[in-house]
């Protein structure tokens, strides 16, 4: 029996098992010196709330010590701690897809490795998102280490945008983001357009009616690709500074535009904007089909 065979068996077992308000599902690669402090922050901050929980992992097929840390929180957390560990490298929609499939949580939460839960409270989010079914996502608000504010939201992009931006690295020329709030950051709870995937809350029903993520993008922008498709369904992407995640952000695809993770990055982008338009304008991007 393979891991992963063995790994969805346990989950299978666990579905009778106490309610689950929340589950975290975080993906993972070579991330280990991230992996405990994630981990604990979502312990704490649930047991301090006293929040049912459960936390699917899907690994990447990780090479370093990933998955010592893995045996270590499968056993202090039995039967809430599970693992899906693959032997390759399969992207972000696929792997993410295998989590989101096994889910029992009323609530669920897509979580970056590299991130820990900080300020503000969870029930706090759980009950907005019960209460109000027009909100289909709340971004938090994330912070870099040393807590400067990360600008995690933007405005629907269009090509355009996206090819100023490689112009932007290549020659390190000062230009202005078009598609960043120039009121941001925001204090209130706002609407927006879109937000990075490196926390999301949203009602496990989500999947119901918008689907799971696209799992023709390997990489990236899977975020982007779900935030147009949960806008067309009519729900709100709300950003809550009330809650914070601190982000270590390593931003892959920024720092060399021809890396093959740039590479990756540009042939989503391509595939998105064929699926959604946009090319030149947005503004009747969520009255296409």
């Amino acid at each position: 029996m393979s891991m992963i065979e063995n790994s969805r068996q346990l989950l299978e077992a666990d579905e009778a098992s106490e309610l689950v308000s929340i589950t975290f599902v975080i993906l993972t690669w070579n991330s280990d010196v991230f992996l405990t402090p994630c981990f604990d922050s979502i312990v704490a901050k649930c047991n301090r709330e006293q929040v049912a929980f459960e936390i699917i992992v899907i690994d990447n097929g990780s090479t370093d010590d990933s998955r010592f840390i893995f045996s270590e929180f499968t056993a202090r957390l039995p039967g809430r701690f599970h693992c899906i560990l693959l032997e390759e490298n399969r992207g972000t929609t696929y792997t993410r897809n295998l989590g989101l499939e096994k889910a029992r949580g009323q609530v669920i939460c897509i979580l970056d490795s590299d991130t820990e839960l900080e300020k503000g409270s969870l029930q706090t989010i759980i009950d907005r998102l019960n209460d109000n079914k027009n909100i289909g996502i709340v971004a938090p608000r994330l912070v870099l280490p040393d807590h400067t504010i990360q600008n995690s939201v933007k405005r629907f992009p269009t090509f355009w945008h996206k090819l100023i931006k490689v112009f932007k690295v290549v020659t390190g020329k000062k230009i202005v983001d078009l598609d960043f709030y120039s009121d941001f950051p925001f204090r209130d709870d706002t609407a927006v357009d879109t937000a990075i995937s490196a926390c999301w809350f949203f009602r496990k029903e989500l999947l119901d009616e918008v689907g799971y993520l696209d799992e023709k993008i390997f990489y990236s922008p899977e975020d982007l690709d779900y935030s147009v498709r949960v806008r067309k369904e009519g729900r709100d992407i709300v950003y809550f500074p009330h809650f914070t995640v601190i982000h270590h952000t390593q931003q892959i695809s920024h720092n060399n535009p021809f890396s093959k993770v740039s590479r990756s990055h540009f042939v989503g982008l391509l595939y998105y904007f064929k699926k959604h338009g946009g090319w030149l304008s947005t503004k009747k991007l969520l009255k296409s089909n």
